[in-house]
C-alpha cells in the first residue's frame, strides 16, 4: 500500500514552511489548520502552482457546541471540495457523562459523512489517549466516520510502561489519520525530537498499520 506523507503546516495565511518549500523537499501532502479567513478558492490558488494537494483539515471540535455537526459539515464540505480524506479533531468529554460525548461525536459522524469525509481523532485526553481509550470510545460511538489520528509521540506523553507498536496494534482498525512524531520517551516530557532520535519504531508501526489497512 503506498502512503501520502503530509506536512502540518499551519494555517494558509501563516504557514510553518512556504508552500514551495515543502514542495522542494518532496512532500506531497499538506495538513491544513482551517480558520474563518480561509476559503477552498484561496487553497486551491496557493497549493495548485505547487502540485500539493491538502489530505486533512485541523478542525475546531467544541464537543459541549450544539451546533458542532453543523460546525464540522461545514468543515467537511470544504475538505471534500479540496480531496481531502479526514478532519483533525482535538476533543474531550471534560466533566460531560461519556454517553452523551459519544451521542454528540455520534451527530457529528453523520455531518461529516454526508461528505464521505473521516473524523479523525487526536490522541488526546481523555477519549483516545491510548488504544484502550480509543477502543472504548469507538465502540461507544459506534460510528463509520469516525476513527482516531494515531499520534506516535502523544502515546508516551501521556502514559508510562507504554508501547506505540502494541498501541498501533489494537487500535489499528480504527486510525484514520496518523502523526509521525518522535519521543524520548518520557512521561508528560514535551520534548519531541527529530525524527529517529527518539524511541518510536516507526518501521514496525508503518508494519502493523498497514497490514490493518
Amino acid at each position: 500500500m503506498a502512503h501520502l506523507l503530509s506536512y502540518r503546516c499551519g494555517s494558509l495565511q501563516t504557514p510553518h514552511l512556504p508552500l514551495a518549500r515543502i514542495a522542494e523537499i518532496g512532500i506531497q501532502g499538506l495538513e491544513l489548520v482551517w480558520n474563518d479567513e480561509t476559503t477552498v478558492d484561496g487553497v486551491k490558488a496557493a497549493i495548485d502552482p505547487h502540485d500539493l494537494q491538502v489530505t486533512s483539515l485541523h478542525a475546531p471540535c467544541p464537543l459541549d457546541d450544539d451546533d458542532l455537526p453543523a460546525l464540522l459539515g461545514r468543515h467537511a464540505e470544504c475538505a471534500a471540495a479540496l480531496g481531502a480524506a479526514y478532519l483533525f479533531v482535538s476533543t474531550s468529554s471534560g466533566d460531560m457523562p461519556r454517553q452523551e460525548a459519544y451521542a454528540r461525536l455520534r451527530r457529528a459522524g453523520d455531518a461529516v459523512g454526508a461528505h464521505q469525509v473521516y473524523l479523525a481523532m487526536e490522541t488526546h485526553l481523555d477519549l483516545c489517549h491510548n488504544a484502550a481509550a480509543m477502543l472504548e470510545t469507538m465502540e461507544g460511538v459506534n460510528h463509520p466516520w469516525v476513527g482516531v489520528n494515531f499520534d506516535t509521540a502523544n502515546l508516551y506523553y501521556y502514559n508510562e510502561a507504554i508501547d506505540a507498536v502494541d498501541q498501533a496494534r489494537k487500535a489499528g482498525a480504527h486510525v484514520r489519520g496518523m502523526h509521525l512524531k518522535d519521543t524520548f520517551g518520557g512521561f508528560r516530557e514535551g520534548n519531541f525530537p527529530v525524527l529517529g532520535e527518539g524511541i518510536v519504531n516507526f518501521a514496525a508501526v508503518d508494519q502493523v498499520l498497514t497490514a490493518a489497512g
